[in-house]
């Protein structure tokens, strides 16, 4: 159980919730394709605002896409033009009659690893020293209130000929158990050289109350962490 790379495989049901909440066994297979297109293109189109999470839920001939963001003035644009723009975007694509956009802000970026491995990636981008940013990640993630963090680069490192990996790692990660809430989080920077890979583990609490597991499933753990108990 310990070699699963993202620990959320093995926490769906029990402290994680699925991003896609719905169920057509006729339209299965289309629906997948049109979660997966929605989400690449967001990721994509908006990548500097820092896009960690994005749910889909459908309804009859109603899709709700909730968008997680860092920055979501970037998301809205000026006068909801680029909310309008993907609008129209997931209309054509999903043929729904009806299409609602919610843009939630991500209050704790330091705590959220897709977050964090998403800055880290946009700072590699922009030549910064690997070693440096990803120290810098990480300070900030623990004076944040994290257990524990982990982070893997892989590629071509600084330049060099041969792609190797590096590890950094503070804390503690329990991998092997359910009840611990790890966050993961993938990102790839895209240099000069090639792709470097960018993993993030982040330990943020062992939930050991049935009420906290509830609203871990409901996406409320920030609420956990930081409810003083």
């Amino acid at each position: 159980m310990g070699q699963k790379v993202p620990p959320k495989a093995n926490r769906l049901g029990y402290i994680e919730d699925w991003t896609s909440k719905w169920f057509d066994l006729k339209s299965t297979a289309e629906y997948v394709e049109q979660d997966y297109h929605i989400r690449e293109y967001i990721k994509t189109k908006y990548r500097n605002a820092i896009v960690p999470k994005i749910c889909i839920e459908r309804t009859g001939r109603q899709i709700i896409i909730d968008i997680h963001t860092v920055r979501p003035g970037i998301i809205i644009g000026r006068g909801g033009e680029n909310i309008n723009e993907l609008t129209k975007y997931i209309e054509t694509l999903t043929n729904m009659d009806k299409v609602t956009i919610k843009v939630t802000e991500v209050k704790y970026p330091a705590l959220n690893a897709q977050a964090v491995s998403d800055f880290i990636a946009l700072w590699l981008e922009k030549n910064a020293n690997y070693r440096r940013v990803i120290k810098t990640a990480i300070a900030r993630t623990m004076e944040q209130g994290a257990l524990g963090i982990k982070v893997r680069v892989s590629g071509r490192l600084a330049g060099v000929e041969i792609a190797r990996s590096e590890w950094f790692r503070e804390g503690r990660i329990p991998s092997n158990t359910f009840r611990a809430f790890i966050d993961y989080g993938f990102s790839e920077a895209i240099i000069k050289k090639g792709k470097i890979g960018i993993k993030v583990w982040i330990f943020l609490k062992e939930l050991l109350l049935k009420e906290e597991q509830n609203l871990a499933r409901m996406g409320k753990i920030y609420d956990i962490l930081f409810s003083g108990k």
